[in-house]
């Protein structure tokens, strides 16, 4: 990769502790969410200019939608059992 490259998603670099399946779960949603924000800005960016792009962005957008409900449901349920 580019030696310019900086990780910014912080959330998602390894853990002192690899079995934290919670904190795992949290740094995805975190992930999920930042590219939910980006589909949607390139969604707008598009409007009216390029329909195709805008049209794969929103599917694009619905996928990373599903894979943080999911994720959210295994944070509820990890969370539910760790009670």
């Amino acid at each position: 990769g580019s030696s310019q490259f900086q990780a910014a998603q912080h959330s998602l670099q390894p853990l002192d502790d690899s079995t934290d399946v919670t904190s795992v779960i949290k740094g995805v949603i975190e992930a999920e969410d930042s590219a939910i924000a980006q589909y949607n800005k390139l969604i707008r960016l598009c409007d009216g200019v390029d329909y195709v792009t805008q049209d794969l962005c929103i599917q694009s957008l619905a996928d990373e939608e599903e894979h943080r409900r999911d994720f959210i449901g295994y944070l509820t349920e990890y969370e539910t059992r760790a009670i």
